[in-house]
């Protein structure tokens, strides 16, 4: 066993969560073509069109909404996209844990092995983000454009842009990606806390199920970045592998004041404890806020992509 999976099988076994959870691939179908966005929500549906427009604008071809319990009835504002057939919901509850062993297994990993297992030979790529979280071409046209100047890897690491609250006390008129525009500045002082990685891969060749991870039958515990530069998971966080061009991952981690209130109280996804949740999310964004820059990446592509239309 390659050291790198051997540590991460001994810190696995020492934690509370599966976090690492193994598929057989689905088989391609005939006509699979196009880019699948899968995201797990619990009332968002404020902010959900927004973020389903914007990345239609970037090309992708369907939305799995994964709904962990919202009472805000998101599917009453995504009825169109519903009646369309490019937005599916599905209600999902299911985590649980390991009757022997009793380690829990979030409604997070359970979602994405599901859509991969279920939906995945549909699709040329899947992506795995959340509504916080906009994937920007930058430098291209189009989500799947970018992948095919990156060699079309079948698992592709994206990282963090962290922004902060851009000086707003409320939520403005307008939508999140015009209103906030400043991040934390490049590179992190503390990318120990800052960055992390989101991933988009070929569901055909997934064999490992992870949040922030995944493993594929040709890459195995690699993964490129949007540049193509291929290097182990383990790897990831070195500075040479952080790039923005290609796709932009613009993680809005707290937008106002008043919105990061309400992610405090809506509370974690996953098992953590309320107040472990408190502090992680406030540490975070106490450390986004040290130093800030402008980046109106993600503001240039909607106005380019409205002068296309």
């Amino acid at each position: 066993m390659p050291i790198v999976d051997r540590f991460r099988r001994i810190k696995a076994l020492g934690s509370h969560k599966i976090r690492d959870f193994a598929v057989r691939p689905p088989a391609p179908a005939a006509n699979r073509h196009g880019l699948a966005i899968v995201c797990i929500v619990r009332n968002v549906a404020a902010d959900i069109v927004e973020w389903i427009e914007f990345h239609r604008r970037a090309g992708a071809a369907h939305i799995l909404v994964y709904d962990n319990g919202s009472t805000d009835r998101p599917g009453d504002v995504l009825r169109p996209y519903l009646d369309a057939g490019t937005v599916t919901i599905l209600p999902w509850r299911l985590a649980g844990e390991d009757a022997d062993t009793g380690r829990h297994i979030t409604a997070q990993v359970t979602a994405y092995a599901h859509a991969i297992t279920t939906f995945g030979g549909r699709f040329e790529r899947m992506a795995f983000i959340d509504v916080d979280e906009f994937m920007v071409p930058n430098g291209v046209a189009t989500l799947m454009e970018a992948i095919e100047q990156a060699g079309s890897p079948s698992n592709l690491s994206l990282p963090w842009h962290m922004f902060g609250h851009s000086d707003q006390e409320t939520r403005p008129h307008g939508g999140v990606v015009r209103n906030f525009t400043r991040r934390a500045v490049l590179p992190y002082a503390r990318p120990d806390i800052l960055l992390g990685f989101k991933c988009i891969v070929d569901p055909c060749r997934v064999t490992m199920v992870s949040v922030h991870y995944f493993r594929t039958e040709d890459l195995g515990d690699r993964t490129a970045n949007a540049q193509g530069m291929i290097v182990p998971h383990a790897a990831r966080k070195r500075p040479d592998f952080f790039t923005s061009g290609g796709i932009q991952l613009n993680h809005y981690y707290c937008m106002s004041r008043a919105d990061l209130s309400k992610k405090i109280e809506r509370g974690p996804v996953n098992f953590a404890s309320a107040d472990d949740y408190r502090k992680r999310v406030l540490g975070n964004v106490r450390e986004i806020e040290r130093a800030t820059e402008t980046d109106l990446t993600a503001v240039e592509f909607i106005d380019k992509s409205l002068v296309r239309r």
